[in-house]
């Protein structure tokens, strides 16, 4: 709930009139929770999920609707999903390892949500290397953010939760913490790419005052009250991280 409540904050999805959606990253869908409320929040959402069993317990046991989408000829990027002229765009779905090459190809997303994990229940190796984030940062529109959820409940999570916020801060911005309420051994990072201006990096202020104002707004026309809560809990928690966390 933590990724999904402060991404749909920090892309102004609540209030009087919200911006255009925001095109969402989802790297591995998992039960699908997450790109479903991004979806239901009025976002569009791509997401990458290479293993077909995961897909399919998604779409059968957890009534996760989606479209799948289509890998260009060469692997390069996908096909767009087709224009729907009823409703808003589809939830889409590329079975694809987000870490190969050109999986992206020309797409361009304002946020991304790193949701995958290994058996140990760490982010797959794969995922923290320079070839990845870099690709990762180039498909960030300026001003955009990722967010990654991690484990942070021992030592040795702790050490690579800060070896990540180290790589994820070189390739793509400042680098802040948020913490989870209710699952104190889980941390979200949030990297966010500079604008386009110069000086226009997100500092700790302006992320919470942009918080805070998603919840005001959020209190008066969100009916989960659990999310207003946790977009308040984001605001009060944010900090950034620095090398004294490692």
């Amino acid at each position: 709930r933590t990724m999904v409540a402060a991404a749909a904050a920090l892309t102004a999805r609540f209030g009087a009139s919200p911006p255009p959606p925001p095109h969402a990253l989802v790297v591995g869908l998992g039960a699908g929770s997450c790109a479903a409320a991004l979806h239901a929040l009025g976002c569009a959402v791509t997401a990458f999920e290479y293993d077909a069993a995961v897909l399919a317990a998604a779409a059968s046991a957890h009534g996760v609707r989606f479209e799948r989408l289509s890998r260009r000829a060469g692997g390069a990027g996908f096909d767009p999903p087709p224009r729907h002229r009823n409703g808003p765009r589809p939830l889409c779905v590329c079975e694809a390892d987000a870490a190969e090459a050109d999986a992206w190809g020309r797409a361009a997303f304002d946020l991304a949500l790193l949701d995958a994990y290994d058996g140990r229940g760490d982010v797959p190796a794969h995922l923290q290397r320079e070839p990845f984030l870099e690709g990762l940062s180039r498909v960030l529109r300026p001003g955009g953010f990722a967010l990654a959820n991690l484990w942070n409940g021992s030592d040795r999570a702790r050490a690579e939760c800060a070896r990540f916020a180290a790589k994820l801060r070189a390739a793509v911005g400042r680098v802040y913490v948020l913490r989870v309420a209710g699952h104190e051994q889980n941390v979200i990072l949030l990297a966010c790419r500079p604008g386009e201006r110069q000086g226009s990096e997100s500092t700790c202020d302006v992320l919470r005052e942009r918080l805070a104002a998603a919840a005001a707004a959020a209190a008066t026309d969100c009916p989960e009250p659990a999310l207003v809560q946790t977009i308040r809990s984001c605001a009060s928690s944010l900090t950034e991280w620095s090398e004294c966390e490692a």
